[in-house]
């Protein structure tokens, strides 16, 4: 088909008769415009939008002056409104808002039906529906109260347009941009989330909230964690959808992302109890997945080294008066009990990974004291397990760095000698291309990236 560049239409002095629409001489229809806007509204570019916008425009006042003998329809109102969207997903410029583009085209449209003049043409779902995830996808600062204002719009016109109808993927685009705001943003999306529960959960499917709904509401609360209170009300209301779906009373399954966003929620917390309260997720997650034959359940190798992150992320306690160890629910406990299972054999297939080890060696830094004897050994011997396992990676690699002496980095590494041969005099010079093969052979070459250099043969 025609590129941007190649149609060079004069679109303030279109002429029809200089026009071959599909290739047919015919009195042209708003369909036969389709093909131009096409190239214009789906480029994704500024240039592309506002050519479709000109065109538009051009093709109303055809109309009004008598030279058209149809009326652009909502089809292609809707094409170049999608064309500001597509232009706001990739825009960087603050000093223009394809947002802002697009509800233009909108307003024009709803303010001819408020002025009666409803033949002229009518905004449909989709008019709506664009408009409401532009604003969710702009980087203004008003942007989220813009969507949710436009929320609210479209449930005026539903109530008179049968072309209008509320979807829940409207209030989940909504809920999910007020984690922009982290003032505001968690009482606004829990509003929001409550009122789709009360209005809509026994409407019809479309309408409906489902999983993806709970999501948008625990995802905020993971992203705002400023608030302290937040971990707990994701798991509050985990458990909620989970006890209201099995009594039948609810329309919505909690699903991985679910448990992933609350097992979020709790990481960010940075609280001493996350390890726990993370660990505790993810069994409900094994017994979930074993009692109830939920196999979107299952914890994989990803799921199982969150219960590691949190343990690394766990403020340290070792160095406060008085603090005793909490037996099974430290988080060195907690860590050692998940890292024995992803090395050994489990029913859900999960294994280590890079990751594992990574996090495993800041679980030890964070929760070990650094004079403690046992904490070099420690290191070396995971370490050690690591490279066994072909699992040494940028991270890992960068992991043990950060949480080792220089003398034992360099042990570990086989000898300082071999590196400075090749001008790596210092631990940051060395990278993961610098090791043996065979200590990185079971990670992925999108992990590592960096200058090849041969220190072993």
């Amino acid at each position: 088909g025609p590129s941007l560049t190649s149609l060079n239409l004069d679109i303030d002095n279109l002429n029809l008769s200089e026009l071959n629409l599909n290739g047919q001489n015919r009195e042209p229809t708003s369909k036969s415009f389709n093909s131009i806007m096409n190239v214009y509204t789906t480029t994704g570019t500024l240039e592309g939008a506002e050519k479709g916008a000109a065109l538009l425009h051009k093709l109303g006042e055809m109309y009004g002056s008598g030279e058209l003998n149809f009326r652009p329809d909502i089809f292609l109102y809707n094409k170049v409104m999608n064309a500001w969207h597509l232009c706001e997903q990739n825009n960087n410029d603050q000093s223009v808002s394809p947002a802002a583009k697009a509800q233009e085209i909108l307003d024009s449209i709803c303010e001819q039906c408020v002025d009666g003049r409803e033949e002229e043409v009518t905004p449909n779902d989709v008019s709506f529906s664009i408009c409401i995830h532009s604003w969710c996808k702009s980087k203004l600062p008003a942007a989220t109260e813009r969507a949710e204002q436009l929320l609210r719009r479209k449930e005026v016109f539903a109530k008179k347009y049968d072309e209008v109808k509320i979807k829940s993927t409207d209030y989940n685009a909504v809920i999910s941009k007020w984690k922009d705001d982290s003032v505001k943003g968690p009482e606004r999306a829990t509003l929001l989330f409550e009122e789709i529960l009360l209005r809509y959960s026994d409407s019809e499917d479309r309408m409906q909230p489902t999983a993806a709904t709970l999501n948008a509401l625990l995802d905020v609360y993971a992203k705002c964690h400023e608030h302290h209170d937040l971990a707990e009300k994701a798991e509050t209301y985990l458990s909620r959808m989970n006890q209201l779906h099995k009594e039948g009373k609810g329309c919505i399954m909690p699903d991985v992302i679910s448990y992933r966003s609350a097992i979020d929620a709790w990481i960010r917390r940075w609280h001493k109890d996350s390890p726990r309260k993370v660990d505790v997720l993810v069994k409900e997650m094994m017994t979930k997945y074993k009692d109830e034959e939920r196999s979107d359940l299952r914890p994989d190798s990803n799921t199982l080294n969150l219960v590691l992150k949190a343990c690394a992320h766990a403020p340290a306690m070792w160095k406060e008066k008085g603090h005793v160890e909490k037996g099974n629910y430290h988080p060195i406990a907690i860590a050692n009990r998940m890292f024995s299972m992803l090395k050994g054999k489990n029913e859900y297939d999960a294994a280590a990974t890079h990751t594992t080890y990574a996090f495993m060696f800041h679980v030890y830094r964070q929760h070990m004291d650094f004079r403690d004897k046992r904490y070099a050994t420690l290191m070396q011997n995971m370490w050690k397990h690591c490279c066994k396992d072909g699992l040494v990676s940028k991270f890992s690699l960068e992991s043990f760095r950060d949480c080792v002496l220089e003398p034992d980095f360099w042990k570990a590494l086989g000898g300082r000698d071999r590196f400075t041969k090749l001008g790596k005099t210092q631990m940051n010079d060395v990278s993961v291309e610098d090791l043996p093969k065979e200590w990185t052979r079971n990670v992925s070459p999108l992990k590592n990236r960096g200058k090849t250099t041969t220190a072993y043969r």
